[in-house]
């Protein structure tokens, strides 16, 4: 009982209609690249096609496997299924719910989908759908994006991506780090210059828009963001957005499911 309970506050808690990221990009200072949007019944016939329903349903709602060897049964065959969905254009970046991946003419553009919708049933976001009773029922929204002329691009994370911590906002472009204050978006450390007698990659301006995207795709996710960013015509464009999984924690040696070290690593004689 108290674990149904915990199950239905979770499900209350997770909104029906999320806000599209177009939204809150565009609520966050930036805009997004233009493009086009593929048919609303394009992942439901790759599906059907590849005869994936059933097994979507079945893996979904067995208890006796956990989130990870679910999502990667899942990604498995999503990752060798047949795509009939024809590309647009091309080059483009093919950006789904998850992931952003690119595909540099039309033959790319199928392993590029399925790569895509491969990224939403990882265990961060298959794991959400699944504590909000929606396990298998996912819509593979897809947008592609064209690919414009930038005069800069990078990643930012909303937080630590190592500690899950909020405190501070990095930002890679270029081959330049740098660190940020949250709230004013002003470098809380020297930047980490990939040629120091160089002109660094983003300027101040660049970087407080920056910060401020990332705050608002953590707000938006409620959680740590990894985002995907690029500086085109002098406006801020998002590329992709997906949550940031959460750090696991170092496993004993104990632990049956901790990898075991090779035995010549080890020095280990073997006993006549």
């Amino acid at each position: 009982k108290v674990c149904a309970a915990v199950a239905a506050r979770r499900r209350k808690s997770v909104p029906v209609d999320a806000v599209a990221l177009e939204a809150a990009a565009d609520a966050a200072g930036a805009g997004r690249p233009a493009g086009t949007d593929l048919p609303a019944g394009a992942w439901d016939a790759f599906v059907a096609d590849n005869r994936l329903g059933e097994f979507l349903e079945r893996t979904a709602g067995d208890a006796s496997l956990g989130l990870r060897r679910k999502s990667e049964r899942v990604r498995a065959k999503i990752l060798e299924g047949r795509v009939s969905v024809p590309a647009p254009f091309a080059p483009a970046l093919v950006s789904g719910e998850d992931a952003t991946v690119p595909a540099a003419d039309a033959a790319a553009f199928g392993p590029a989908l399925r790569e895509v919708w491969a990224a939403s049933w990882a265990p961060g976001p298959f794991g959400a759908r699944l504590r909000a009773g929606r396990g298998a029922r996912y819509e593979g929204r897809v947008r592609v994006l064209r690919v414009e002329k930038t005069q800069a691009a990078g990643v930012v994370f909303s937080r630590d991506p190592g500690t899950g911590r909020r405190g501070r906002i990095l930002v890679e472009a270029g081959g330049d780090r740098y660190t940020l204050d949250r709230r004013s978006g002003r470098q809380a450390a020297p930047a980490r210059l990939s040629a120091p007698e160089g002109r660094p990659a983003l300027d101040a301006a660049q970087l407080a828009a920056v910060a401020r995207l990332a705050r608002g795709l953590d707000a938006w996710k409620g959680a740590g963001v990894e985002a995907s960013f690029a500086f085109a015509g002098g406006k801020l464009l998002l590329q992709s957005a997906r949550a940031l999984e959460a750090p696991r924690p170092i496993q004993p040696l104990l632990d049956p499911f901790s990898p075991r070290p090779a035995p010549e690593a080890l020095n280990v004689r073997p006993v006549r």
